[in-house]
């Protein structure tokens, strides 16, 4: 089986598979529309993008001097008149090839930033278990790295949609691969992954002793120690009598300098989240609205989590115009993305801000967050809030 041009490569992928476009889209990590053009003819790329698009599907590109029959590889070509002959690579499975492995794990991260992870779990999965039908007891490091970075960033996104128990398994393997691979920095990312994931599950101490395993490995860069001192003090903010050691642990992860603007937002808002778990309301309040209009550039999920914590925050401290105010923000932001959590949090928003629902700007903050939302608007109950643990 060989095609001799792009186009006809394309479609010879999409029978061999049995894919629809999307489907070869999504597998070579581009847009529908892009491999649409390509089959038609209408797009031109390069020779090393259409390598590079090519080896994510197993197929590879082979350059074969017009003097010879058989083809050769193409670091063998010599500057003359040739065809170009594309032909399925001999390799076995692209997730062999560690470069791949690192693209899909880049990928998730992006659309999970993007999308929220509820559109992206089949697809994160499906990648992580053929990976590792392909890795088995493999020694190579680079892939075991690659695979392992994979495998946390799937852990992320299946922890978005909500499936917890799988998400925690799925952040073991990393950790598992991690180890395999001797990689400290791997091992840090999985450890914060599953002291994220404890925490969440309302497993708090599991959560503290994650973020302490991860603090003891030893080469890690500054930033890595910031955020595992961050989800330390996340962790110890929701065990009683522990906010000293939680204060101590926020500090240590605030003093660290050069983190990414990314990293540094995502720092400002995770701290304001323990902050209002310690019941410093108004520090809780300043850092999360800092951080939600940080964010935004870069992570609408991360931007609507940020306004959704912000939100409670407000209502536990009785400022219902403030929580207003936000509630808007919220529904302008909630529905860029699809995630569990979020669906959640919106869930919760409007069941604690049910005490105030007379007060005419939180009616309408209530009626519009309603409207993006998946739930029925509760409605007053008469009694004050409950504070709920976040």
């Amino acid at each position: 089986m060989e095609a001799r041009s792009l186009p006809e490569a394309l479609k010879l992928i999409k029978e061999q598979h049995g894919w629809s476009q999307n489907r070869l889209a999504r597998e070579l990590g581009i847009s529908q529309s892009w491999v649409s053009d390509a089959m038609r003819g209408k797009k031109d790329t390069s020779t090393a993008k259409a390598i590079k698009l090519l080896a994510r599907v197993g197929w590879e590109l082979r350059i074969a001097p017009k003097s010879e029959v058989d083809p050769v590889k193409r670091r063998d070509f010599v500057a003359a008149a040739a065809a170009v002959v594309f032909v399925p690579s001999p390799k076995s499975s692209p997730y062999q090839d560690a470069e791949y492995v690192r693209v899909l794990a880049d990928r998730l991260a992006g659309n999970r930033y993007e999308l929220g992870g509820v559109p992206l779990a089949p697809s994160a999965l499906d990648h992580v278990r053929k990976a590792g039908r392909v890795i088995g007891d493999s020694r190579d490091r680079r892939l075991l790295m690659a695979a392992s970075v994979l495998a946390d960033q799937a852990a992320l996104v299946l922890y978005d949609a909500g499936r917890l128990t799988v998400a925690a398994h799925v952040g073991t393997t990393a950790l598992s691969l991690s180890r395999r691979a001797v990689d400290f920095q791997g091992q840090a990312n999985a450890y914060d992954t599953l002291s994220r994931i404890s925490g969440y599950r309302g497993d708090h101490a599991r959560g503290v002793a994650y973020a302490r395993k991860g603090l003891r490995l030893p080469d890690l860069p500054a930033g890595q120690r910031a955020f595992l001192n961050m989800r330390l003090g996340r962790s110890l903010a929701a065990i009683p009598g522990q906010g000293n050691a939680s204060r101590t642990a926020f500090d240590r992860a605030r003093s660290t300098d050069g983190l990414s603007p990314l990293g540094e937002a995502a720092m400002i808002g995770d701290v304001g989240i323990g902050l209002g778990l310690l019941r410093e309301y108004r520090e809780a309040e300043a850092l999360l609205d800092e951080a939600a209009e940080l964010i935004g550039r870069w992570s609408p999920l991360f931007q609507a989590q940020y306004l959704g914590r912000q939100i409670q925050t407000a209502l536990r401290a009785s400022q219902p115009s403030h929580a207003a105010a936000r509630m808007f923000a919220l529904a302008g932001v909630a529905p860029l993305v699809t995630s569990s959590r979020l669906d959640k949090r919106i869930s919760e928003i409007l069941g604690q801000s049910a005490a105030w629902h007379n007060v005419p700007e939180m009616r309408d903050a209530r009626a519009q967050l309603s409207s993006v939302s998946r739930q029925d608007l509760p409605t007053s109950t008469g009694q004050r809030p409950v504070r709920t643990r976040t």
